[in-house]
């Protein structure tokens, strides 16, 4: 069952949407209340998925005691939803958490109102190693998290839910969560009617070498909270971010200790910090080692290393690998719903040669949407880094809105013509064989 463990009433300075000012280099700028101005946010604890996909995704007697930390954003203007509003499943990248999409959320709400469209809710989770999830399962947790678990725990959640996530629901992810969405929509083809991937992490090629060097050898302890915001205030890598998020790392992506992993304390007031996400439980979502077997075998002999990436895939060389990314795109040509790609012009992972191949392979295979050929699949590429919703928060909420808007046109056509020819037959007959079937199916011999 789920515990709702704290109703928050959250109010964020809202910014405009214009080129903002540049950033003063001075803590007290991000000391001011950052919210969510239009929504009132609850606070779930809910059980992940019975199972992790690899058996050191948690500590030994831990396997079925993980937890997910989740928000659901409920618009505070739409307390009596009706049918056809939309609820939102949202998927976080790999090392930064759930609130830091909080923004996207705020500006995505303005858009689609500005369309006439309603948001039932957006639900958002922490993966189980990662945000507040990690911190809940920070004696539980293991070395070797596999990407599918969270879509797993994804569709629990919903099915749990399922009463307060009527259709339509759409996903929106970014990054690695929006390489698990499309594994969701790969586990259940109909349950989402519409997909968002905002630069996802999809492709042949390893995609993580060079984010896993880095986060390796990231800082991630300082002084106090007012210290680490006046270091990243200075920082370029933060300087490209929409001021809003930034605020929403500040508070929600550093953690004060004391730690499992730094158990010293501070001086209570105003303590160390720490990365909410540890580098470690970052870095172990990037890669996983081939270096050495996983069952005491030699790795070329191992199947739970090789056996678990395409042949053409492996690097034999390089001593780490990661098996998803490649594994969802050799399937995106099954992908059911229409897809958005929101691509950031300078990413690594939105090349030209990239973009091309998801937009000429999603949907287009058996069982899929039909892809860009019929029109199920579209793209936009922003201005901006990997990072696009932290760097163009606006104009990646307005592009999304306006692929929902026309999807929900769609879905709603569709679903009226279906629904008016079931409802011309009366309730005997939609539950019989009809004469249509009989005459089809030949006479009785």
């Amino acid at each position: 069952m789920f515990a709702v463990y704290n109703v928050r009433m959250l109010r964020l300075v809202r910014t405009t949407a214009s080129p903002r000012p540049r950033r003063p280099n001075d803590v007290s700028y991000f000391a001011q209340a950052q919210s969510i101005s239009h929504f009132r946010v609850l606070e779930h604890i809910v059980p992940a998925q019975h199972t992790r996909h690899w058996p050191r995704g948690t500590e030994i007697g831990y396997e079925n005691s993980l937890k997910l930390a989740v928000k659901q954003y409920v618009p505070l203007r739409n307390p009596n939803p009706s049918p056809g509003d939309i609820t939102f499943i949202a998927a976080h990248a790999n090392g930064f958490p759930k609130e830091l999409y909080g923004p996207l959320f705020e500006d995505l709400y303005e858009e689609l109102s500005k369309l006439g469209r309603k948001i039932r809710a957006i639900w958002i989770a922490d993966i189980v190693h990662q945000g507040q999830s990690g911190v809940l399962n920070e004696n539980a947790l293991g070395n070797d998290p596999n990407w599918w678990d969270f879509a797993r725990d994804l569709l629990f959640l919903i099915n749990q839910k399922q009463q307060e996530m009527p259709q339509p629901l759409v996903g929106i992810g970014h990054s690695m969560g929006g390489s698990q969405l499309t594994q969701l929509a790969l586990l259940h083809p109909g349950l989402l009617k519409a997909l968002i991937l905002i630069d996802p992490v999809i492709q042949t090629e390893n995609p993580s070498k060079s984010f896993a060097k880095a986060s390796t050898y990231r800082r991630d302890l300082w002084p106090s909270r007012e210290q680490a915001a006046q270091i990243m205030a200075e920082s370029k890598f933060y300087q490209a971010w929409d001021s809003r998020a930034l605020s929403q790392w500040i508070k929600y992506g550093l953690r004060d200790l004391p730690t499992a992993l730094y158990p010293q304390r501070g001086d209570g007031e105003n303590p160390p910090v720490t990365l909410t996400t540890t580098k470690a439980q970052e870095v172990f979502s990037y890669l996983r080692p081939k270096y050495y077997g996983q069952n005491g075998l030699a790795p070329e002999e191992d199947r739970s290393v090789y056996g678990d990436i395409h042949p053409d895939d492996v690097e034999r060389e390089y001593p780490f690998y990661r098996p998803e990314p490649s594994e969802i795109f050799r399937r995106l040509p099954e992908v059911k719903p229409p897809v958005l790609y929101i691509f950031g012009k300078s990413s690594e992972l939105a090349t030209p040669e990239l973009r091309r191949k998801k937009m000429e392979t999603t949907g287009a295979g058996i069982g899929g949407s039909g892809g860009q050929k019929v029109g199920r699949v579209k793209e936009v590429v922003l201005d901006s880094g990997h990072l696009v919703p932290m760097e163009k928060v606006t104009q990646c909420a307005s592009a999304a809105a306006s692929f929902v808007d026309e999807e929900m046109s769609r879905l709603q056509e569709i679903t009226e013509a279906w629904q008016r020819r079931w409802l011309q037959k009366s309730r005997q007959e939609r539950i019989s064989l009809d004469d249509q079937w009989k005459e089809m199916i030949g006479p009785k011999r």
